[in-house]
């Protein structure tokens, strides 16, 4: 009787230290990282976030024991630390950088249209927020194989909108590189006389620009004469200034999860800034994952702009796995114990004097 209560006493408190640790995976752990992120409050302002490469996982390829598991699991982060983003920036604009899909680009029909329904509930939107669709490599194609032109439609189909967007004085460029196509730019948009106007260009492009200036990149920097350029696809946040002067990168900066901050840039000075969003899925094999928030003030002629970086997730499930192996062995050694017979001592009586 003693050992089976030691024993329950044991169970309830590795029950109670396994409770605490799913509230603090589950909850806890995305509250505290919220509070690091730099927010500022703004009335001249665009408020931009920006979403890059949820690659939502796929049907196809991710067909192993636990993968529906891995499936939901990967939703469940996504939308809960994207809910905590929108309720936190209160965007303006919501910009997805491509790669929504892990697996469209070799989707069936049906397939895209399941992936489609969870894009939308993972990303869930208020009407009033603009929202901006890119697509990416794995979303139509053109990494390891060619740009299908039928998946391209499907995915301009289900995420219906102009190429060229504008909200107040921005006006939003939406480049592919994968297909080489820019849209033409309309008259009011060049910037020759930028220093006097309220107008800024923004492009937006999966893949880099200013690391690889080919003939494309350079078309795009002299028709569309953007100020700031957001792209992803390399999983990694990063800062690039083009001085339009030389036609040379003069600043290369990677920016640091430990030192999460907002970055000021000026508009008005010659310079092109590129601003490389990280992954917001953790299973892209980084360890640093996070949302891009920018504050774009024509009036002020700049940009202030932060990376919000997310909790981990992967040593969290091996924490989880190692809370099972714990139960597992208790459970073990209990059914041991309470299978055990006791040794009984032998004796003989002692005869009578």
């Amino acid at each position: 009787m003693i050992r089976r209560n030691r024993i329950k006493i044991k169970l309830l408190i590795i029950a109670v230290f396994f409770g605490i640790t799913v509230f603090y995976n589950e909850y806890l752990a995305y509250e505290i990282k919220t509070i690091e992120w730099p927010i500022k409050h703004c009335t001249d302002c665009v408020k931009i976030l920006l979403v890059a490469d949820p690659q939502l996982i796929g049907e196809i390829n991710e067909n192993y024991l636990g993968a529906s598991f891995a499936r939901w699991d990967s939703d469940r982060y996504t939308a809960k630390t994207f809910s905590r983003a929108l309720n936190l920036a209160q965007p303006d604009v919501i910009v997805f950088l491509g790669d929504l899909m892990d697996e469209g680009h070799i989707a069936t029909n049906k397939d895209f249209l399941k992936y489609k329904q969870r894009f939308d509930n993972i990303f869930y939107t208020p009407e009033h927020i603009m929202k901006i669709y890119i697509p990416g490599d794995n979303d139509i194609g053109g990494e390891e194989d060619l740009v299908s032109s039928q998946i391209h439609e499907r995915f301009k189909i289900a995420f219906t909108q102009h190429d060229t967007l504008t909200f107040k004085h921005l006006i939003f460029f939406k480049v592919n590189k994968l297909t080489r196509y820019m849209p033409n730019a309309p008259k009011d948009a060049f910037l020759n006389d930028y220093a006097e106007r309220n107008t800024t260009n923004v492009v937006l492009s999966h893949i880099p620009l200013l690391f690889t200036p080919d003939t494309f990149v350079k078309n795009v920097i002299k028709e569309l004469s953007p100020q700031v350029i957001f792209t992803a696809h390399n999983h990694k946040a990063m800062h690039l200034s083009l001085d339009t002067t030389i036609d040379q990168l003069s600043d290369i900066r990677a920016l640091s999860p430990h030192n999460p901050q907002l970055y000021r840039l000026r508009l008005d000075m010659g310079d092109i800034h590129e601003l490389q969003i990280p992954s917001c899925s953790y299973r892209m094999g980084t360890r640093f994952m996070g949302y891009g928030l920018a504050y774009i003030d024509t009036q002020d002629k700049s940009v202030e702009f932060t990376i919000l970086w997310l909790p981990e997730r992967f040593t969290k499930l091996c924490g989880y796995v190692i809370w099972v192996g714990i139960v597992f062995i208790m459970c073990i050694r209990s059914y041991s114990c309470c299978c055990s017979t006791p040794t009984r001592v032998p004796y003989n009586y002692l005869s009578s004097i």
